[in-house]
């Protein structure tokens, strides 16, 4: 594990008040509440309606991911990378099994309750001072999920909620 990369992480974790504490401990009960309304216009599981939600994430806002993921469910259509729209179909039967990616896959756990998944996007590589336009491998976001996990430890938050307070800090008002 990287430690440069925990002490980033641990750097921008210091600056955090009360307020965005309180926003990252909320930000994936928010998301599950997205998913157990998709979940439900399936007839499906938290898990499906999650992973359905963490399927049409890539490259996409928040809001336009809980808007597509909303009509998906609907069964309206829905345009966006067709990549994403394959998942999506596949999530309604299989779950957490379609997401074959690490992002998507521990994005749909960590919406649907998992305290210890660790989402590694854009924002989070950024936050590590590394380029997210060259990506990273496997072991990489690996080390990067290691890296928030040990700052949860220290800071006494639940890795899923120290991901989201560091991708909070770190994307600003960007």
């Amino acid at each position: 594990m990287s430690s440069a990369h925990t002490k980033k992480y641990l750097a921008i974790v210091s600056t955090a008040t009360p307020r965005h504490i309180e926003e990252a401990s909320t930000w994936y009960a928010e998301a599950q509440s997205v998913a157990e309304d998709v979940a439900e216009n399936l007839n499906a599981s938290l898990e499906q309606g999650a992973s359905v939600v963490a399927a049409l994430s890539p490259r996409e806002r928040w809001s336009s991911n809980v808007a597509k993921a909303l009509a998906f469910s609907m069964g309206k259509p829905v345009v966006g990378l067709s990549m994403n729209l394959t998942m999506a179909k596949a999530s309604v039967e299989l779950g957490f099994d379609a997401l074959k990616g690490p992002k998507t896959n521990a994005f749909a756990r960590a919406i649907a309750g998992d305290s210890g998944a660790v989402v590694i996007d854009t924002w989070m590589i950024r936050a590590a001072g590394m380029d997210p336009i060259k990506g990273i491998n496997l072991g990489q976001y690996r080390d990067l999920s290691k890296s928030v996990v040990s700052v949860a430890k220290r800071v006494e938050l639940t890795p899923r909620t120290t991901q989201a307070l560091i991708w909070l800090l770190a994307r600003g008002n960007a």
